[in-house]
């Protein structure tokens, strides 16, 4: 069943990724985000304030919502978390998403966290995994690598392994807010803080007076498909720390790099090389050996 959770949510970021640089060439990030972050907060609150209690919501929750010490540590985790999004956004705006993704994808920061902060057990099987879903990641940016400028790679690489690190340091602690509030409770704060950072942005960077200019109906379709993505991706990602160690989760997760080149396959017919195929094999290879594993 976590296993699922994961697909679904691993989907949802594969194509909300792609979606992502459409949207930044005529909407600023920050009021993406923010605009985004009000239709999740929206259909998070219907949902945890609404039928949290209900039999089909039954162990998304676990404790009630309430101020302290645990809630104010998810709150300064959610902000951590964000800064993967903010670094992710300005990258792609400055590289392809092919050399961006890639490298915000590494986990290696995730093992770290997992391993020396949580305390999770390290299996041989992960180390496999790893190598192999790396592996795959290097042979995916390398390719999108031949398509880009010095520059481009230079920001791709920096704002990429910017995101790798505040992401994945941060969904390793991921278990600790979902042991606390459930995944439903914890996708309530998370979601709400990041409508709230992006509000923050768009004040610091001076684009509050501009904040009308992007509610056309085209917009707000626009960001109706972002806060889908988003509260179906996140919802089942963090409904899979139920079920499965945080290694597994977030080496299952790179198959949304699967995903990714994929969808450009089938849907938008675009040639893959023998570097991408290899990197898919691997990729492929790699879920398999935790999958069987979990």
């Amino acid at each position: 069943m976590g296993i699922i959770f994961v697909l679904i949510g691993a989907l949802c970021f594969a194509i909300s990724n792609a979606y992502w640089k459409k949207v930044t060439e005529t909407i600023p990030y920050q009021i993406g985000m923010f605009y985004r972050g009000i239709f999740a907060s929206i259909i998070f609150s219907i949902l945890y304030f609404g039928f949290r209690d209900s039999a089909f919501f039954k162990g998304w929750t676990v404790n009630t919502l309430s101020f302290g010490t645990p809630f104010l540590l998810t709150i300064a985790l959610s902000i951590f978390n964000i800064f993967g999004l903010v670094f992710f956004l300005r990258g792609i705006q400055r590289a392809p998403v092919s050399i961006v993704v890639p490298v915000s994808a590494i986990k290696l920061f995730t093992i770290l966290t997992a391993v020396f902060i949580v305390g999770e057990v390290w299996k041989a099987n992960y180390l496999y995994a790893f190598i192999f879903s790396t592996a795959g990641l290097v042979l995916l940016y390398f390719q999108g690598k031949q398509q880009s400028s010095i520059s481009e790679q230079k920001n791709g690489i920096l704002y990429g392994l910017l995101a790798s690190f505040f992401w994945g340091s941060s969904y390793a602690l991921y278990t600790y807010p979902i042991s606390w509030w459930g995944p439903l409770g914890f996708s309530l704060v998370v979601e709400t803080t990041a409508m709230l950072f992006g509000l923050v942005l768009v004040i610091r960077d001076g684009l509050l007076k501009n904040l009308l200019n992007y509610i056309s109906a085209k917009h707000i379709l626009t960001y109706l498909k972002l806060g889908f993505l988003l509260v179906a991706g996140g919802l089942a990602i963090n409904i899979s720390y139920q079920y499965l160690p945080i290694m597994v989760i977030n080496i299952l997760i790179i198959s949304s790099q699967l995903l990714s080149v994929l969808i450009g396959y089938f849907f938008f017919k675009e040639r893959l090389s023998p570097k991408q195929w290899m990197g898919l094999a691997l990729i492929i290879i790699s879920f398999f050996i935790v999958a069987t594993s979990a």
